[in-house]
């Protein structure tokens, strides 16, 4: 029987032990990093016929990469993105990432802003046209809202969604000109002007203790 209530006397410091250890599970990571490929489509309005203003595009697909770390709720990254182009009219964007990460529960949110460069080659390249062969850069500023999580809960493997907008700084023109039997027409486009979309990312999550804290014992 001393043996039973010296086991009972200890269940409460065992169950609060066990949920105190729950507790910091669900806790945010004080330092990570993410790496993420992603997925996704824009209703693009970056690029239009300079006479009509008629968008060369309604959609553009879109596939990319991130990379984003944090300490505590401070996040800094930069991403790669690219619109292809079978024909011609492929973008490339390259930016820097600088934001708000908090956590809740299990899920990270992200509120980011964004700036960069936007390239356009190929613009309103088709298999009768002869787009010009410069290619033009545009700055742009942004930003992203994420949410994301660790799945399976505790591993290394990542979900999550983006929604994003940005806008070109400055309009440019490009010119292309069509040869359909040898009748020639040119057509020139305005560069410059924004995109907001939607993808899906994946990837890996590590999570490490703050450095600040690393080797500090709490009493």
């Amino acid at each position: 029987m001393a043996t039973l209530r010296r086991s009972l006397g200890c269940l409460p410091a065992l169950v609060v032990s066990v949920v105190a250890a729950a507790a910091r599970a669900e806790e945010p990571a004080e330092r990570g990093i993410s790496l993420s490929a992603w997925a996704g489509t824009a209703f693009d309005r970056s690029v239009a016929a300079s006479d009509t203003g008629r968008p060369l595009r309604d959609a553009a697909p879109m596939i990319g990469a991130t990379g984003l770390g944090n300490i505590e709720q401070v996040a800094v990254g930069g991403a790669v993105d690219a619109t292809p182009g079978v024909l011609g009219d492929a973008r490339l964007s390259l930016s820097a990432l600088l934001g708000y990460q908090p956590q809740l529960g299990a899920v990270r949110y992200q509120l980011l802003g964004e700036v960069g460069g936007h390239r356009f080659s190929g613009v309103g390249g088709t298999a009768f046209t002869r787009p010009s062969g410069t290619e033009v850069w545009l700055p742009f500023a942004g930003v992203r809202l994420g949410a994301a999580r660790t799945y399976p809960a505790h591993s290394v493997g990542e979900v999550g969604v983006w929604m994003f907008g940005r806008y070109d700084i400055g309009q440019k023109t490009a010119t292309n000109v069509s040869d359909f039997m040898g009748d020639e027409t040119r057509t020139d486009y305005r560069l410059g002007g924004y995109m907001v979309g939607l993808a899906v990312q994946v990837g890996l999550r590590l999570e490490s203790p703050h450095p600040w804290n690393q080797g500090v014992v709490m009493n």
